[in-house]
């Protein structure tokens, strides 16, 4: 990225950051005190992106629900529920939020395929909806294996296609029927209200801080690159990664000094 266009992206995303902390602080403002202090003391712990993340803490259950095809994935667990802007609502402020996320990471010359869900979102789904979630981000991963190739820019209306793609497919095999999505969505949507939110690049930084810190335990998962341009490619995203690293903890600080602000003019009645 050119040094202007940077400058222009940080600009632009403070400014969204700042937005999005209002949107927090009036979901927080609207639970009872305990509960506020409580999200607030989560979002705290969250400013150390190595205590995002953590190991799954039901193993078990969500092989038996996936298949053996889940052993290929690290996954891993958060408190954390992430947002990002609508790809699905081309409207400035929109959001999507998200209980589950999948990334492959490149680490010390390898691949890691990894799938992240929420810790509370596993514990109140039913087994159904969790293996429905599972199986969208399974599909997920072998679609985007499928679209792209290093150095392609997957657009918006990609992705979106993506995400459509892959929840047809997963609704189609396992008979997921309109009542569940709508359960599936009712739990989504308080989750979003009861679990702290995190900036989708956040998230991704935290989830590369996680396998670093874990790689020899890991290193089993690694997958080697089929092609040196993939190879290279990797390169550059793990330059990329560590380029925006501290710009991407500034801005969560920022996140939550704008939210805590917000959250006092409203307990002060000026908001």
């Amino acid at each position: 990225m050119q040094q202007d266009d940077r400058v222009r992206f940080e600009k632009d995303y403070r400014e969204w950051i700042q937005l999005m902390s209002l949107d927090a602080a009036c979901r927080l403002s609207a639970l009872p005190d305990p509960e506020q202090k409580r999200l607030l003391a989560s979002y705290q712990v969250l400013r150390d992106p190595r205590r995002v993340f953590r190991d799954i803490s039901c193993m078990e259950r969500i092989r038996s629900l996936a298949g053996e095809r889940i052993t290929l994935f690290i996954l891993m667990e958060t408190a954390a529920v992430t947002f990002f802007p609508s790809v699905a609502i081309g409207l400035t402020g929109a959001l999507d939020y998200a209980v589950a996320m999948n990334r492959r990471l490149f680490c010390q010359e390898r691949w890691y395929p990894i799938i992240c869900l929420n810790s509370q979102y596993i514990r109140r789904s039913s087994d159904r909806i969790l293996a429905f979630a599972l199986e969208h981000e399974l599909e997920m991963s072998r679609i985007y294996q499928d679209m792209v190739s290093p150095g392609r820019i997957v657009t918006p209306d990609q992705k979106r296609d993506i995400m459509l793609s892959a929840q047809e497919a997963s609704e189609k095999k396992l008979t997921i029927t309109p009542d569940e999505l709508r359960e599936d969505d009712r739990l989504m949507q308080e989750l979003a209200l009861s679990c702290p939110l995190l900036p989708k690049p956040y998230a991704e930084m935290a989830l590369l801080c996680h396998l670093e810190d874990n790689l020899p335990r890991l290193e089993g998962y690694g997958q080697s690159s089929s092609s040196p341009e993939e190879a290279a490619f990797g390169k550059e995203l793990a330059a990329e990664f560590s380029g925006w690293k501290a710009f991407t903890i500034e801005t969560y600080d920022l996140f939550l000094r704008e939210m805590a602000a917000h959250i006092r003019d409203a307990n002060r009645g000026y908001a």
